[in-house]
């Protein structure tokens, strides 16, 4: 009767597979947020917005604006990447832009600014 919860360990094992991993978290969180992405492999760079996620496949849409010497096409071209995550090196993504003001608020209370003496 104890090789039961082993029978059952396993199959939740086999079923959940493995834990994400770091780079599939932020690709998620990017496709929930609908945040741009940039992602490097051995050969190429990319960039683009999630739109599909699994467990070995990210696909990302690429917007294109209309080029400026091409003025009388005011069309938006749009590419849709496939990439294996397994062949991914590095991701970027934005995390939060904030303004210089703000920042030098916030070390200001903080005490670690001091203020320039006279």
């Amino acid at each position: 009767m104890q090789q039961f919860p082993q029978l059952v360990r396993q199959l939740i094992k086999q079923t959940m597979g493995q834990p994400p991993n770091l780079l599939y978290r932020r690709l998620e969180d990017a496709l929930q947020q609908g945040r741009k992405v940039w992602l490097e492999t051995n050969n190429d760079s990319f960039s683009g917005i999630p739109i599909h996620l699994d467990r070995e496949f990210v696909e990302l849409l690429s917007l294109a604006g209309p080029d400026e010497d091409e003025s009388d096409d005011s069309s938006y071209k749009s590419t849709t990447w496939l990439l294996r995550l397994a062949r991914i090196e590095a991701i970027a993504y934005p995390t939060e832009h904030w303004p210089a003001e703000r920042f030098d608020n916030l070390l200001a209370e903080d005490g670690t600014i001091s203020e320039p003496e006279e």
